[in-house]
């Protein structure tokens, strides 16, 4: 089809265009070849890069430049592939290197999720960390699309640095003082789209026991330092509160006992992270520390210098690493 319209609007003016001489000295009088040629002349197959065919005598030649017959080359596209496009035929076809405003990478039924070039791509989003991004392959007539989440941290989902992004102007992410239900990391505020340092006033933080043990029962009538700190789960009657400086059983909950998991001895919930470490008299101390709304797993657990996490069991759990005893 290429060749076709090259040739249509390349010979229209075959007489006019060369004379006597041209490429070097060969004779180009179409009188005695009547016709237009019917073909073009190229370097080399899936060229662009070519001329008319001369009339010689009573016969249209390629000159040296172009020694090529079109006629002769196999079906193709000529040049190199645009971006995003394939040979069908003797046609590029081509795909909009953006994705569809409405594919739906989760759904692979739906009709935006078609495509029509094998082997093309395209994407949306771009490289804003708080912004979701998508990178598509057309395979078997349908768009698969690999989706590239947003950071945590643009919504305080783990600990930022400064500078890093968010995505709520004027929200606030840390504490000036810490609570044992944490985030316990410094407070930040969103401003012009990036975690700056919150001005905290000038104040004596409270003490925090930011963990409760696992085994409850173990530690009643001993010593607490938070007055009206609760641990353990009401609804399954293992709760403790820190009362006149000793902890004592309580409160009860006439509620459904929530899910919980093994913690050492003991059990924590699915809000809490189990925490091992070693004690004084060298064994395994284990506790329940509260982890951020909406956390479920070692994404976004704070987690301690000198600790790493890892998921048992589909829970958190967080160990210092160091062999007790």
């Amino acid at each position: 089809m290429r060749y076709a319209v090259l040739i249509t609007l390349l010979l229209t003016g075959c007489a006019e265009m060369h004379g006597r001489g041209d490429d070097g000295g060969t004779p180009s009088d179409a009188a005695g070849c009547g016709v237009a040629p019917g073909f073009y002349c190229l370097s080399a197959c899936g060229s662009d890069a070519g001329a008319i065919p001369m009339c010689v005598g009573d016969t249209w030649s390629c000159p040296p430049s172009a020694p090529v017959d079109s006629r002769t080359c196999p079906p193709g596209c000529t040049g190199a592939p645009p971006p995003g496009c394939v040979c069908s035929g003797t046609s590029w076809v081509c795909d909009d290197p953006v994705c569809p405003p409405d594919i739906n990478p989760w759904d692979p039924a739906d009709l935006a999720s078609v495509c029509h070039v094998e082997g093309s791509t395209c994407s949306r989003g771009g490289p804003d960390q708080c912004g979701s991004a998508l990178f598509c392959t057309c395979e078997s007539g349908r768009y698969n699309c690999a989706v590239a989440e947003p950071d945590p941290v643009c919504w305080c989902g783990r600990e930022p640095s400064v500078g890093d992004r968010c995505v709520e102007e004027g929200t606030s992410c840390g504490q000036c003082c810490p609570t044992a239900d944490g985030p316990n990391w410094p407070a930040m505020e969103c401003v012009d789209g990036h975690w700056a340092p919150a001005a905290c006033p000038e104040l004596v933080c409270p003490p925090i026991v930011e963990e409760c043990p696992v085994d409850t029962s173990s530690v009643v009538g001993g010593a607490c330092g938070i007055e009206t700190q609760v641990c353990g789960n009401p609804c399954c009657d293992g709760a403790i509160t820190c009362s006149g400086g000793v902890w004592v059983p309580g409160p009860f909950a006439a509620c459904a006992c929530e899910p919980s998991f093994e913690c050492g001895p003991g059990t924590c919930t699915a809000y809490q992270a189990c925490r091992s470490r070693c004690g004084p008299d060298d064994g395994i101390e284990n506790h329940c520390v509260p982890m951020p709304d909406g956390c479920r797993d070692c994404s976004c657990v704070p987690v301690p210098d000198g600790y790493t996490c890892t998921m048992v069991d589909g829970h958190p759990h967080l160990s210092d690493g160091l062999g007790c005893g």
